[in-house]
Order: C-alpha cells, then sequence, then structure tokens
C-alpha cells in the first residue's frame, strides 16, 4: 500500500513538473518584452533656463505656465551625425506650455524640500544658421524666446507626459533637478529616433538645477539653471530561449 502511495505520489510531482516545464517554455519561446532602457544622450545642454512668471525657487502657484530656452552643447547616437561646435551653426530649444499643478514642502523650515509636478507641455528643437540666442535678463522679451526659435521647421518637436522639479534650501550651492518624459510628434529628424511599429522611442530629460544667483550662474529674471540632457527610452528587443537552457532551471 506505501509504495502504491510513493509511486503514484512520484507519478503526480512527474506529471506536475512536465505540465510547470511545458508552460514555462511557451512562456519562454513566445517571450516577453523587458523594461525599456535608455541609449542615449541624443543631446545634452548647459546652459538651459527655465521661468515661470509668479514664481519662486520653492512656490511654483498651481496654473502657472513653466518655459525654458537651451543651447545644445553636444549630440549623441542616433544624432551624432550634428555638430553642435560647427561655425555658423546654432542648436537651439525651447520648452512651452508646462502648467503647475502647485509646489509641495516636506521637512522643518531648515530643510525644506519643494517639488512641483506639471501636465502638458511642448518642446521644439532648432537649427539656425544665424547663431543670436543670447539669454537677456527678465524673459519674455525682445531675445527671449524668439532667439531661440527659427523660421524653418524644427528638427525635432514632442509633448511632455510628464515633468517635475525638486528642489531645496539647505543644499550649498541650491541644487535640485528637472526631469520629465518626452512622446516625440514631429520635426525633420524624427525618422531617425527609431522605435517599434514606426513609433519613435520616448525621450527623457534629466539633469541638476541651480536656483543659484551667484554671478556666472543666475541670470535676473529666470529661476534655475539647467544642466541637462535627454536620453531615449527605446524598448529592449524580446529575448528568446532554448528547451536546453529550460532544462538547466531543473537540474
Amino acid at each position: 500500500m506505501i509504495r502504491r502511495m510513493l509511486a503514484t505520489a512520484v507519478e503526480r510531482e512527474s506529471t506536475m513538473k512536465r505540465w510547470l516545464t511545458t508552460m514555462c517554455a511557451a512562456l519562454l519561446l513566445a517571450g516577453a518584452a523587458a523594461p525599456a532602457r535608455a541609449i542615449g544622450p541624443i543631446f545634452d545642454w548647459d546652459p538651459a533656463y527655465f521661468w515661470q512668471a509668479g514664481g519662486t525657487p520653492s512656490n511654483l502657484p498651481a496654473g502657472g505656465i513653466l518655459k525654458s530656452v537651451g543651447i545644445i552643447s553636444a549630440f549623441g547616437s542616433p544624432l551624432d551625425f550634428l555638430n553642435a561646435t560647427l561655425p555658423g551653426v546654432e542648436y537651439t530649444f525651447y520648452v512651452d506650455g508646462l502648467t503647475s499643478l502647485g509646489t509641495t514642502t516636506v521637512g522643518p523650515p531648515t530643510t525644506e524640500i519643494y517639488t512641483t509636478y506639471y501636465t502638458g507641455g511642448t518642446i521644439a528643437m532648432y537649427a539656425d544658421a544665424t547663431p543670436d540666442a543670447v539669454f537677456t535678463p527678465f524673459p519674455p522679451n525682445a531675445d527671449v524666446p524668439s532667439t531661440f526659435l527659427n523660421d524653418p521647421p524644427a528638427i525635432l518637436t514632442g509633448v511632455f507626459t510628464s515633468l517635475v522639479v525638486t528642489t531645496n534650501n539647505f543644499t550649498a550651492f541650491q541644487v535640485g533637478s528637472i526631469e520629465g518624459s518626452i512622446q516625440w510628434t514631429g520635426g525633420s529628424l524624427i525618422g531617425y529616433l527609431g522605435g517599434p511599429g514606426g513609433v519613435p522611442c520616448p525621450g527623457l530629460l534629466t539633469g541638476g538645477a541651480t536656483w543659484n544667483t551667484s554671478p556666472g550662474i543666475g541670470i535676473p529674471g529666470y529661476l534655475f539653471r539647467h544642466d541637462g540632457k535627454i536620453d531615449l527610452q527605446c524598448p529592449v528587443p524580446t529575448q528568446k530561449s532554448t528547451w536546453g537552457r529550460l532544462k538547466s532551471l531543473y537540474r
């Protein structure tokens, strides 16, 4: 009786293992999408400057519109055929329409952290054969954002799907971060941004920000100087497995 019970148990266990092996193999052979990975930066900058009418580094009121202008300093794959240091050509970008959801403050008065989320917003990047971009104080004005724009169509355009500004009152140089996600929508170079099914890979804007007002860093009328970049967040290709690899999991 005991032998029959043991034999039955062994047979059931063997059947269960075969079933699990078959199911796992089917899933592995079918493949599954892996998390997105950055392949950039496609371009970076230092500096860009952000401003918001009525805002301060510690309080960016709800409904306010955050804007930015910047000058591209370097390109990476797949846009590395562009040369940001080429004389007579200037690459710039303009961010507009980011709507504040209000600033949240966390921490005691001496160590406060300020976090502001934004919705909406657009970004456009330009190539200008007549370099004239200048961060004139107190935007908007005759130079900002006009000298960062260009009459021919933008080489890249996109919309923000998220953006967050994080600052504080306790770091020595008043540093924080500005980070956001971008869905590319157009521009003459959008075809270089890859992606499955002809949909461009999303962009990740990231970098450090400072609201330090020391000469050579801050400019009157701007809230933040930003040293940043944009990476492409392309999906990792589906990975396949083999029976041999699967069997090794059970040895």
